[in-house]
């Protein structure tokens, strides 16, 4: 694991599973329509419950689909996080960028303090882990010296130790002063 402090909010990477993760809240890439889809979120639904996807159907009943960028809660279900957040990313660095701060977003206003995200977008929509973790690492550090209020730890959990590797660079790169 490696981390660090900005505004006393640490920000950490680690290699992992997000599934057995102790955060209040964690993300969770998405499909328009919130359906089963991709190997983490089937596993993140499956693991969860039941009673998730019932969640993103009454959702969607509502709002008929999720926009690029736009994130929506609902329980954690059987997992350790009391909320999972659902977001759906794009295939762009901008829609990276939008989906990472729209999480943090939410989040800050739920008055959430702890939350984990996946590397979203890695493979999936394109991105490697090395342009994965140069939109996503900046757009936290940006959002926490920025915005925030409630957020007192900001993790990535990756799977693989190459793909750890990638993030740690960025992390360690980071080059505003760090408050404590």
């Amino acid at each position: 694991m490696n981390q660090i402090t900005i505004n006393n909010t640490v920000i950490e990477i680690f290699v992992g599973d997000l599934i057995n993760a102790q955060y209040n809240a964690i993300v969770i890439p998405t499909n328009s329509r919130l359906l089963p889809s991709g190997t983490l979120r089937c596993k993140v639904l499956k693991e969860a419950g039941h009673t998730i996807q019932v969640e993103c159907n009454q959702i969607i009943s509502k709002i008929s689909n999720v926009p690029i960028g736009k994130v929506v809660i609902t329980s954690g279900g059987n997992l350790n996080a009391n909320f999972i957040f659902h977001v759906r990313a794009g295939h762009d660095q901008k829609k990276l960028m939008l989906a990472t701060w729209n999480s943090l977003f939410l989040a800050d206003k739920e008055g959430i303090s702890s939350i984990a995200f996946p590397p979203i977008s890695i493979d999936v929509l394109g991105f490697n882990a090395k342009i994965c973790a140069g939109i996503m690492i900046p757009t936290i550090q940006k959002y926490i010296l920025e915005k925030n209020r409630n957020l007192k730890n900001v993790s990535i959990c990756l799977e693989t130790l190459p793909d750890y590797k990638e993030f740690e660079s960025v992390l360690s790169n980071l080059t505003s002063p760090i408050h404590s």
